[in-house]
Formats: C-alpha cells, sequence, structure tokens
C-alpha cells in the first residue's frame, strides 16, 4: 500500500456558475471568491477517482477521506495504481509516499476502522454461535420426528385413539420448531454474508450519550443478553438511517415519538462477512454507496436496495394508511423494487395478521414474475402468489368463447397496425366506457325482462306472481335474479304437485321450470347480452369477432365485466393486498374487474411513457379516478441508466419530470449499416466486444418476437451461446438476451442493442413507445443500429458527432457511427 496526497486547484473564476451547479447535484460544497480565482472546498467523507492497474481496465472506486473541512488530504491505494480523477478536475496529486507506520497507529481514521473490524468479527462470532445452536436444533428435530415415527410404525396397533391423537400433537409441534430453525438459520446464514449495511448513532432526548444501532437486512440480538445488535431494516428506528440527516430527529415506536440527535450515520460493504469499505455519511443516504452499486453489473435476478433505499422510496415504502396506493415512477426509478420491499414491510409490520398467502402480485409476464422471484426471500419472507390479465381472462372465458391475448393483440398492431381495430381499442379503453356499459346492463332487467306464466304438471304460476318474486329479487345480478326467481318458482310449484297427488316431481320437471324462467329475458348469458350492446346505432361497429369465434382482446374484459355484473362470480377473498405493476397497459374497465374481484388493499404501479399499446392504456388521473380514495406519489429520480442514456431515451420520448442520477458512461452509439447483412455483422461484433468487456448481461431489444426470433437464429448460427426471450418463455436467464421490447419491460442488462432502427420499422406512436423501451433498458451501454434511413424519432442523432473509423462508404447517406453529446 502506498499515500497519495493530494490538494485542490483554483478554478477560474467563470466556472462559478458551473461550479455551483455541480455542488447543487453533488455533496455539500462551499464556495469563496479569491480575486480573479474561486477556490471551492468540499465537505466530503470520499473521494471518487478512477483507478486502473497497470494494463488493467479502469473501475470506478471511492476511497477513504477526511472527516473535516481542509484542502489537502492524503488516501490509500494500492501500490503501483493509477490515479486519474474522476469527478473533481481540480484535483492535483502532490506526492505519492509509503504509510508511516508510527503516524498510522495514531491516525484517529485508522483507529476507527480498526474498531469497526473488532466489531464486525465479535458480531459475526455471535452469528455464528447461533448457526451452530439452530443446526443442532434442527438435527435434534429431525432425531425425534424420526424416532416418533418408527414408535409409531412398531406399536400403532396398540395405541388408543388418545395416544394416537397425543402423538400426532407432539410430531406436528417438532415439524414447526423444525421450520422455524429452519428459516432462523437461513436469516442467520444471509446475516453472516452481510451482517449489516448502516449505522446510526442517535442519543434521544432523554439520554446523556448517544446509541449506536447497526442496520441490516434482519434483526439479530446477542443470544446471552438479548441486547439488539442489528436492527432490521423495517424496524422504526431504522427510519432515522433512512429520512434524517445529521441533526435533529426522531421515529415512532411503540411507546410513542422519540425525539433527539443523529450525531453520526455510517454506510458499509459488507461481503462474505469481511469490510470492503465504510463511510461516513451524514448527509443523504447513498452518494458513494448508491454510486457503487449502480456501477455494478446487472444480477440474473432483480436484488434487494435495502442498503440504498431513498428518502422518497421509504415514504413510499412504510405507507401505513393508504387503502389504495397508485405510483407513478419513471423509468429506471425502482418502481417494482419498491413495492415488493413495501410487502415486505407490511409483512412485518402485521405479521399477527398478514402473510405471504395473503398477498398476490399482478404482473405483465411470467419472465417478470420469474425476474423478481428472489427478492422477497432475501429479504427473509415467502414468496407470494402472482398472476396476470391472461390468466384471469382464462379462469372466466375458457368455457364461454375463444379470445386473442394481449400479446396477440401488441403483435397484430406492430405488424399490421389495422387502424379500424385501434380505433374500437380506443373506444373501450375510455374511463367513460365502463359507465357507459354499466348503465346499459341496468337497464335490461327492467326493460327487457318480460314475466309471464309458469306451468308444470298442470300447475301454474302467473305472471303477475313472477314479477313481484322478480322485484323481491331486485339489487342482485340479471342472472342470478333469475336463478332466484326460478329456484322459488321449482319450490312452488314442487310443494303443490306433491301435496295436491299430482304426482312425482323429477329433475325433469325442475329444468323446465328454469327454462320458461330464463327464457323471459332475451339474453341466454352475459356473451349474447354483451353483443347486444352494440347493437345501438352508435355503437355499432364496435364488437368485431374474430374468426373460429374468438373476440379480439378488446373485448375480454369488457365481457368478463359483464359477467360479472349479471352474475355472482368467485373472487380472490382470500386476497388482503394486491401488487399490480405495469399500470399504464391497463384500460379503466379491467381495474373495474379488478374492483370487482379484490375488496383489499392496493399497491398500483407504472409509468406511462413505457405503454405497450397507447390505443388501451391508462393515465394516473383516469386510474385516479377509478379508485378516487387512492393517495398519489410520484417518483421522478431515475437510478438505471448513466446520465448519457437516460439523455437519449429523453429525446426519443420526452418525460419533463424525469431527474437522472448523477452517473456518466459511454455515450450511446448509433450506427448506420450499408445494408442488412452488415447490420447484423456489426451486431455480432457488439456481441463478441461485450464478451471481452467486465459487463455480464447483455439485451438485445427488437420492436417485434418475430424480428427478435429471426436475429436469434442467425446468431445461434454463428455460434453465439444467447437466450430468446419470447411470449411461451417463463424463466429469465442472465447473459446475453435476444428479446422483444414488450417481454423486456421491467428487465434490465449492462448493454442493450437495439437492432433495426429504421423509418420504416419506427414510424408510429407505439413505435416510439417500444423503441423508448428498448432504450430504458440499458444499465451502462446503449447501442442502435439501421440498415435503412434512420427513424424519424432520432432524427436528432442525425446531426450527432462522426465518429472516427467509419469507411466512407458508410457515412454517405447517414453518419457511420454516431455518439450523442
Amino acid at each position: 500500500m502506498c499515500v497519495v496526497t493530494m490538494s485542490l486547484l483554483p478554478i477560474p473564476f467563470g466556472s462559478v456558475r458551473e461550479v455551483a451547479e455541480d455542488a447543487s447535484r453533488g455533496s455539500r460544497r462551499e464556495l469563496s471568491a479569491t480575486g480573479r480565482h474561486v477556490t471551492f472546498v468540499p465537505r466530503v467523507r470520499a473521494l471518487r477517482v478512477r483507478a486502473a492497474t497497470w494494463g488493467g481496465r479502469g473501475t470506478s472506486v471511492s476511497l477513504p477521506g477526511s472527516d473535516s473541512l481542509f484542502g489537502r488530504w492524503a488516501v490509500r491505494v494500492p501500490a503501483g495504481t493509477v490515479i486519474e480523477p474522476l469527478l473533481y478536475p481540480d484535483v492535483r496529486v502532490d506526492s505519492i509516499r509509503r504509510p508511516d507506520p508510527e503516524v498510522a497507529l495514531t491516525d484517529p481514521r485508522t483507529r476507527e476502522e480498526e474498531r469497526e473490524r473488532r466489531h464486525l468479527a465479535e458480531t459475526t462470532r455471535l452469528l455464528n454461535t447461533e448457526l451452530e445452536r439452530l443446526v443442532d436444533s434442527i438435527d435434534r428435530s429431525a432425531e425425534f420426528i424420526q424416532a416418533q415415527k418408527e414408535h409409531l410404525w412398531e406399536h400403532w396397533r396398540d395405541m388408543d385413539s388418545s395416544e394416537k391423537a397425543r402423538f400426532r400433537v407432539d410430531v406436528d409441534l417438532s415439524v414447526a420448531q423444525g421450520e422455524h430453525s429452519v428459516k432462523r438459520r437461513e436469516r442467520v446464514e444471509r446475516l453472516l454474508e452481510s451482517p449489516y449495511f448502516g449505522r446510526v448513532d442517535f442519543r434521544a432526548e432523554s439520554d446523556a450519550e448517544p446509541s449506536a444501532h447497526y442496520i441490516g437486512v434482519h434483526n439479530f440480538s446477542d443470544p446471552e443478553t438479548q441486547e439488539i445488535l442489528i436492527h432490521d431494516w423495517r424496524a422504526p428506528v431504522s427510519t432515522l438511517f433512512y429520512d434524517f440527516e445529521s441533526g435533529e430527529a426522531f421515529f415512532e415506536a411503540p411507546v410513542g415519538t422519540i425525539h433527539g440527535e443523529i450525531t453520526s450515520k455510517r454506510q458499509y460493504k459488507i461481503r462474505g462477512g469481511q469490510l470492503e469499505y465504510m463511510f461516513e455519511s451524514s448527509l443523504n443516504i447513498g452518494d458513494d454507496v448508491l454510486q457503487r452499486e449502480l456501477g455494478e453489473s446487472a444480477d440474473d435476478r432483480m436484488k434487494n436496495i435495502v442498503a440504498t433505499i431513498q428518502r422518497e422510496q421509504n415514504a413510499v415504502i412504510r405507507n401505513e394508511t393508504a387503502r389504495v396506493l397508485i405510483l407513478q415512477g419513471v423509468a429506471g426509478s425502482g418502481k417494482t423494487s419498491i413495492a415488493l420491499h413495501r410487502v415486505a414491510f407490511l409483512l412485518y409490520r402485521f405479521k399477527d395478521t398478514l402473510s405471504s398467502d395473503n398477498i398476490m402480485i399482478l404482473s405483465p409476464n411470467r419472465v417478470f414474475g420469474d425476474y423478481i422471484a428472489d427478492v422477497l426471500p432475501e429479504l427473509g419472507e415467502e414468496q407470494v402468489s402472482e398472476i396476470d390479465f391472461d390468466r384471469i381472462a382464462g379462469k372466466f372465458l375458457a368455457k364461454v368463447t375463444g379470445y386473442e391475448t394481449f400479446s396477440e393483440q401488441v403483435i397484430e398492431l406492430l405488424e399490421n397496425g389495422d387502424e379500424a381495430a385501434a380505433e374500437r381499442m380506443r373506444y373501450k379503453a375510455r374511463p367513460e366506457f365502463v359507465a357507459e356499459l354499466d348503465e346499459w346492463i341496468a337497464a335490461r332487467a327492467d326493460e327487457d325482462f318480460t314475466p309471464a306464466e309458469i306451468e308444470r304438471k298442470s300447475r301454474r304460476l302467473s305472471s303477475d306472481w313472477v314479477a313481484d318474486a322478480f322485484e323481491e329479487a331486485r339489487g342482485l345480478p340479471i342472472f342470478t335474479r333469475l336463478d332466484r326467481v326460478a329456484s322459488r318458482a321449482v319450490n312452488q310449484l314442487k310443494r303443490q304437485v306433491l301435496d295436491r297427488g299430482g304426482g312425482k316431481w323429477s329433475s325433469s320437471d325442475a329444468s323446465s321450470v328454469r327454462r320458461q324462467v330464463h327464457a323471459m329475458f332475451p339474453y341466454k348469458d352475459a356473451l349474447a347480452l354483451y353483443k347486444a350492446f352494440y347493437d345501438d346505432p352508435a355503437r355499432r361497429g364496435m364488437f368485431q369477432p374474430l374468426a373460429r369465434k374468438r373476440i379480439e382482446y378488446a373485448d375480454v374484459f369488457p365481457l368478463i365485466y359483464t359477467m360479472i355484473r349479471t352474475a355472482r362470480q368467485e373472487g380472490y377473498g382470500h386476497i388482503r393486498h394486491l401488487v399490480v405493476d405495469e399500470m399504464q397497459d391497463y384500460t379503466p374497465v379491467q381495474y373495474a374487474v379488478l374492483r370487482e374481484l379484490f375488496s383489499c388493499d392496493m399497491t398500483i404501479l407504472g409509468d406511462s411513457n413505457q405503454s405497450v399499446n397507447p390505443f388501451s392504456s391508462s393515465s394516473l388521473a383516469t386510474i385516479h379516478s377509478v379508485f378516487p380514495e387512492a393517495d398519489c406519489l410520484e417518483l421522478c429520480k431515475s437510478y438505471r441508466s448513466t446520465i448519457e442514456i437516460t439523455e437519449f431515451a429523453q429525446r426519443v420520448s420526452r418525460n419533463d419530470k424525469l431527474v437522472p442520477i448523477e452517473r456518466h458512461g459511454p455515450q450511446p452509439r448509433v450506427v448506420a449499416c450499408s445494408d442488412e447483412r452488415a447490420q447484423r455483422e456489426r451486431i455480432l461484433g457488439v456481441v463478441e466486444r461485450h464478451g471481452a468487456s467486465e459487463h455480464r448481461s447483455l439485451g438485445i431489444i427488437c420492436k417485434t418476437v418475430t424480428q427478435a426470433e429471426a436475429l436469434h437464429g442467425f446468431l445461434s448460427e454463428a455460434g453465439v451461446e444467447l437466450t430468446l426471450l419470447d411470449y411461451e418463455s417463463t424463466e429469465f436467464t442472465g447473459g446475453i438476451v435476444v428479446t422483444s421490447a414488450h417481454v423486456s419491460k421491467g428487465l434490465e442488462f449492462d448493454a442493450v442493442i437495439v437492432p433495426e432502427v429504421d423509418d420504416a420499422n419506427y414510424a408510429d406512436e407505439m413505435d416510439r413507445c417500444m423503441l423508448y423501451i428498448a432504450c430504458t433498458r440499458a444499465m451502462h451501454e446503449l447501442h442502435l443500429t439501421h440498415a435503412g434511413r434512420l427513424s424519424r424519432f432520432l432524427e436528432f442523432a442525425r446531426h450527432s458527432e462522426v465518429l472516427s473509423g467509419a469507411g466512407a462508404a458508410e457515412v454517405r447517406e447517414h453518419p457511420a457511427e454516431v455518439r450523442m453529446g
């Protein structure tokens, strides 16, 4: 190791505004004018530099800095490291020297780091002790259960019922204890990997000295003293870590509000039980740790974000009062991750009354469901059930009619662009449509039901009797109402026949009576009634059945809603909290269906800029009109992509509310190719370079699944190991993935290639949405290729800087390789 001493250089006076703007995005700074120069002194506890070993790749790292204000400091780095200032261009390297052992022994920072390492070692020792105890408990439970089974097998015939019952109770108790110990063991094993990620020192008003509270994924107490060594991130005291800077603070405890002062906050990165780094973080959580986490490669699965939860995200997660919470978040704002952490928080907060069996997630597809599957188990909670609208449709329509799926609708629109079909979608996606359908259904009972005499085996019930029975059932859905009248009529006529010696009463007699009652209403079922809705001249042409007696997807949920409003249907009564992801892709009538089927709390989230079908999408205001009691929140900060990628995507589809996080990377590249073959070769070259890079995941995102299938075939034949994700896929795999923009929703990749960005392929508003979705999947690198004329949505790229290395023939019509500046 060696020590690098650095100091600040003066900045030209004309840079004052630039520095001030930079200060508004980064750490707190102090500015002072000194003649013609300005010197700014960062109030920092870390200096971010680019450290690259000779001949190696550069990686962004943060090294411990000073705890006080001064313009000169020293940091430790491995010998032979190349130092290149990354965030602070006004840093000068003064000297590099070996550390003085005597100075190291007296350095307060060194002593504090040593204390932290000793604390980690002691915590790890206690965790290992607890792990040994739990393993022993599990073994003893297993041995006891096995012994009981053997005893039961040998003495079953000699045992009376009470002995057998007592035996079963003992075994069930041992099984429960064993299962509890297994869960505890899994939590302790997770803590051993990384016991905690934060610490907050808080002095309550009633205390003379501050207490240190370590924050981790799970709670852990000293087995002997029961002192809490690690607080669960969901515990009340943990809000101090997420919501407050140094100074006055408070948290809500079971005994009431605790006021006091935060004297210190720290963040840690512990991996494999080893302390990799630590920061003082008196400011907002994440300036340094968040940058590191965001700079890492994407995982094969979504991971928890407990170490970097931001204040605005924490407010969403810990909201206990909203029955319905609608969350509008920009691309990369962590919406889904926040929703899952909210589920974990609710399970912790209401553990006595809420379990994972009571929670369901409505996700866009099964690939995405698999992608998010590890988050809750990482947080120590059981996986929750998952559903999507296609499965809801199958439940209701499997025996009623054939129907187009949502994916088939998207394919049809992208590949054929049927304007008449788009107009039918728009009509049924209007907020007013539900009210119009509701009003029409309600009127049918009064306008279309015609009471008539019922006769069976010479016994009769008058039309007046039928009318009275029908009126008494008012308030029930129409077909349920008819069943109620029919049941009363069957009972009445059956009694008359049996009481007056009219013979026997059979099931065929009951069926005859039921047919007579249902014949008084001109619609035999909900499908017939729904079709009749479009007989009105004002709606004519808005219902167009498909071949093979199938209905369009735009009619699927209006029909299901009609079924629910006209007959009692089985809902999801056991669900007490529903999470709805990709809210913008669902119509008001779909939300009306959810409201009927799920009488529970909801967390609804999405981004109006990422609709896959602009003809049948819902805005935040539209969804709020369905749930007027809902709390509406917005998340505007985007964490996924670098600033360069975010600004590029913003020019494809503007969202003025989006605020990118300060993280830089390579500029996106738009590459023109001479023909389709050259484009595929170019993509193959990017894929090969990716294999030699530090990044793990690469998403090749086409507009349609058909295009993805073709490109997958070409790359496979070229020897590339990759996975095709289509509408039939159920698992998300890492590495290189080829898919469509629709299927990629919610996923993220280190690098993304978007092929065929020509104007013929990306031409209308639906195409713009697909292009925006594809671009915003990229975390670190974005490449786009085209062989024809560049898409109108990328017109801004036509006038950008042309990079070197392109052949003249390639740039004759368009820049061959465009880097966005």
